[in-house]
């Protein structure tokens, strides 16, 4: 290839690169903000107030969660399509460094450089590429489960008759095993009628002859244990080796330990009173032996058990009745001893009498000193009256109340009244004036000797000039007198109240040892009357015990031990796997119809449906094309689909306009889908290709192309496939002038690009007559530069190209457009030819726009 073309192809493929590079990261920036719109939302939800509000935002956040995914997927095939494009870059980049290097002549030649930054990892927000890994794994996980559940149901005819057919066997093969025989009886081991409650000695000796359900409860799981233990087994089968005297007795015992059940018949609310008992055996004579060896051993032991738990019951409580009676001695002398030192019989009453007396002394000591308050107030207010002491105030009573010291007084009092008369008659040195004088002083000298005699008889000390001494009127005598007798009746409450209050501390000690005595009293109360319960509880029970000792009432047999017979009288058997070979049969023949099933299918190496090719490609299906049962996708096809096309006017409610319809949507969805992939930059050429003859590339590309020119964008549909050209013919157009013609000579393009007809915007370049070796041209820089002129002058130009695995010009066509559409024939289209078309699409590190499905038979 020559240095210049070469140094074209690595600036194209250096060119996709950079815009790969920037697409990418825009999806990954995208998907980060929807992440961010994602969380907004839900706070949004978590703090809206109403439900109308919570359903609108729950309902927009599921839309923007579905486009997450989207975003997801889409950049999982755009980051792996980015690698790939990069290892080829690198490649083309390495060849023409070297190229460069060494010219023709030998000369060195500076070598270009081209720096390829990558965009992505600029920003740190942007999703890591584990967690990518990560959705890409758990994606292809879920997708090879759907490919086998989808092969499943379309062969659940297949595999469900291989089930029959296999169940049927396992269902013959069951039927030649040897019969096993199963025989039971039942025991009733409580009573259930209430005449059999009346009459139970339990009711008659603990209930007063009322029945209570608890007494007639029995240790069911403890029982069901003991019958099938080894003991009670052991005993069963030396009773049948004595009785049979046949076999050996380890190989009875360990028979009957396999083939031996007991169990209660119901569960939970439901659960019955009986033991149902059953055994297995090939004989149907050994079976009945065992069962009623087993019926006698089990009636057996409820008698002993029952005899044997009485007994130990009333030896047990005859063990503790002698403690028990001596422990009640104790705390009787104990509770004596403590009446005795106290002096208490009750010490309820004695606590409170002593409340009540401490509360009565209480009362009296407030009276009291209320009494002594007031006589003390009376007391300071006649002393500040009488200015006296309680001393003094004794003393002018007893020399106011001595009579012969009154008389004195009175004579005194008149010796001065008769000198007070005469003093105005006569003078002081007068006889008669001398005589009074004489006279006053010696009832004065007498006076005085009688109030030291009464003084000093009372032990009273008072001074000379007191005025104790002095004469005290009536009133004034009076109020010593009530002086006096004040003091006196404080001397008296004051006594009373200091005995009152010995009193009443004596009681309170009293009273606070009393609690301490009360709780040892009660507690010796207690013990006895505890002890005495138990006491009396226990002789009720030997008694009660005694009477049931003397009464009989084992397990009843309510049900023979028995082998369900026919109508003839003979034993019914089965055969004990049965169940488990038709479920075998059954899962065998399953898993062999799976298998089959997916080996038929591999063996076909077909796709059978759009999530096939979604699944076994890894690539999105960006087209459905809907299977017309009026047409088959051929050279008819879009002249058929035309007419009918201009009948929908006249007939819009008719099925066959409904289906004309729903097939031309189906290219309005493929374009949408394309556009938003391709949602990074504007969608300006495609190659549409396919792996064998009849996928319906061709059609898929010209209706494509008309659905775009219906937008009002010009669209060029140029006829690559120069091998088989259809386009002309399907479309009534000549193909003297086309693709060829423009490769071979020099002619303006618009000199055979004609218009398409009843088409606006629809225009055709045809392949035009063949030309000798015309794929060698297409690697040619004239097809490079006629397409880059195409591009320009279209919005969109679509290349026909020819099958991908038998030419190469489809890789040269795929990598000077925006990327190549493959289309697959759904049933039809080998799966091994398209993934290995995929997988040199994605060696050449060709984009990728993905796979339309094309139905051309009925699904």
């Amino acid at each position: 290839m020559p240095l210049d073309e070469l140094q074209k192809i690595v600036q194209k493929l250096k060119s996709d690169l950079d815009r790969a590079v920037r697409f990418v990261s825009e999806q990954e920036r995208e998907l980060v903000s929807q992440r961010r719109r994602l969380a907004l939302l839900e706070d949004k939800i978590d703090k809206a107030t109403t439900e109308s509000e919570q359903l609108r935002l729950r309902l927009e956040l599921v839309n923007e969660q579905e486009k997450k995914e989207m975003l997801e997927a889409t950049l999982i095939g755009q980051r792996r399509n980015l690698q790939k494009r990069e290892e080829i870059f690198n490649q083309h980049w390495q060849v023409l460094n070297r190229r460069q290097r060494t010219s023709e002549t030998g000369e060195q030649v500076p070598a270009r450089k081209y720096n390829f930054k990558p965009l992505i990892g600029q920003s740190e927000e942007l999703p890591k590429t584990e967690e990518l890994d990560d959705l890409e794994a758990s994606a292809q996980k879920n997708s090879n489960l759907h490919a086998y559940l989808r092969t499943f149901w379309r062969k659940a005819g297949l595999i469900a008759g291989i089930t029959g057919v296999t169940t049927f066997i396992a269902l013959l093969i069951s039927a030649t095993e040897s019969q096993v025989y199963t025989g039971n009886f039942y025991l009733l081991v409580e009573p259930i009628s209430t005449a059999g409650k009346l009459t139970d000695p339990s009711t008659l000796t603990r209930t007063s002859g009322v029945p209570q359900e608890e007494l007639f409860s029995l240790d069911y799981p403890t029982n069901l244990a003991f019958l099938q233990s080894p003991g009670m087994t052991s005993r069963i089968a030396e009773d049948v080796y004595k009785k049979e005297l046949t076999g050996n007795f380890p190989a009875i015992w360990k028979d009957i330990r396999e083939n031996l059940s007991v169990k209660r018949i119901g569960e939970g609310r439901e659960a019955t009173k009986i033991f149902e008992v059953t055994y297995k055996g090939a004989n149907p004579q050994e079976v009945l032996t065992v069962l009623e060896t087993a019926a006698d051993t089990f009636l057996k032991y409820s008698a002993e058990d029952r005899q044997t738990n009485i007994k130990a019951g009333i030896e047990f409580i005859d063990k503790q009745l002698p403690d028990l009676q001596k422990r009640l001695e104790n705390f009787k002398s104990q509770q004596q001893q403590l009446r005795q030192q106290h002096e208490l019989i009750d010490p309820i009453a004695k606590s409170q009498e002593l409340m009540a007396q401490i509360s009565q002394i209480d009362e009296q000591l407030l009276a009291n000193r209320s009494q002594l308050d007031s006589r003390r107030k009376l007391y300071t207010v006649l002393q500040r009256q009488l200015k006296l002491n309680p001393q003094e105030a004794l003393a002018s009573a007893a020399l106011s109340q001595d009579p012969s010291r009154l008389a004195l007084l009175s004579q005194l009092q008149e010796v001065e009244s008769q000198i007070a008369a005469e003093s105005s008659r006569f003078t002081s040195r007068s006889p008669q004036m001398q005589t009074l004088e004489e006279k006053r002083r010696n009832i004065q000298n007498l006076l005085a000797q009688k109030t030291k005699t009464i003084l000093t008889q009372n032990a009273f000390s008072v001074k000379e000039n007191s005025p104790i001494l002095a004469y005290q009127d009536p009133t004034r005598l009076k109020l010593i007198d009530q002086l006096v007798d004040t003091a006196n009746q404080i001397q008296v409450l004051e006594v009373n109240t200091q005995s009152l209050a010995t009193a009443k501390s004596t009681l309170e000690k009293q009273a606070r040892q009393l609690p301490k005595i009360a709780n040892q009293y009660s507690a010796l109360e207690r013990q006895i009357a505890l002890t005495n319960e138990v006491l009396d509880k226990l002789l009720m029970q030997r008694e009660t015990l005694k009477v049931e000792a003397a009464q009989d009432l084992p397990w009843q047999l309510i049900s023979k031990p028995q082998i369900p017979l026919n109508a003839d009288g003979q034993p019914i058997g089965e055969s004990p796997g049965r169940l488990k070979v038709v479920a075998a049969g059954a899962m065998a023949g399953m898993l062999i119809g799976m298998i089959l099933a997916v080996w038929l299918e591999r063996r076909r190496d077909v796709f059978y449906s759009n999530d096939d090719i979604q699944d076994i490609l890894s690539l999105p299906v960006v087209g459905d094309i809907p299977y017309d049962k009026r047409f088959s996708l051929g050279s008819d096809l879009v002249l058929a689909l035309d007419k009918s096309a201009k009948k929908t006017k006249e007939a819009e409610n008719d099925e066959t306009a409904a289906d004309d319809a729903s097939f031309l949507a189906a290219f309005e969805s493929l374009y949408a889908q394309l556009c938003f992939q391709h949602s990074g930059s504007s969608l300006n050429s495609i190659a549409v290709s396919s792996t064998e003859a009849e996928d319906g590339q061709s059609t898929v590309a010209l209706y494509l192309a008309k659905t775009v020119a219906r937008t009002g964008k010009r669209v060029l549909l140029v006829d690559a496939n120069f091998i088989n050209p259809q386009l002309h013919e399907w479309l009534n157009l000549p193909n003297y002038g086309g693709l060829s013609h423009l490769l071979a000579e020099s002619i303006p393009s618009e000199k055979v690009i004609q218009s398409v007809p009843d088409t606006e915007n629809l225009f055709i370049l045809t392949a035009g007559i063949s030309h000798p070796d015309p794929s060698m041209r297409v690697w040619s820089s004239r097809m490079q530069n006629l397409m880059e002129e195409l591009h320009s002058k279209y919005d969109l130009v679509i290349y026909d190209a020819p099958k991908f695995l038998d030419f190469t010009d489809t890789s040269f066509l795929a990598a000077q457009t925006d990327g190549i559409l493959m289309v697959a024939g759904v049933g039809k289209t080998s799966q091994s030819l398209l993934k290995k078309a995929i997988a040199r699409i994605n060696g050449f590190n060709l984009t990728s726009l993905g796979v339309v499905a094309n139905h051309l038979t009925s699904k």
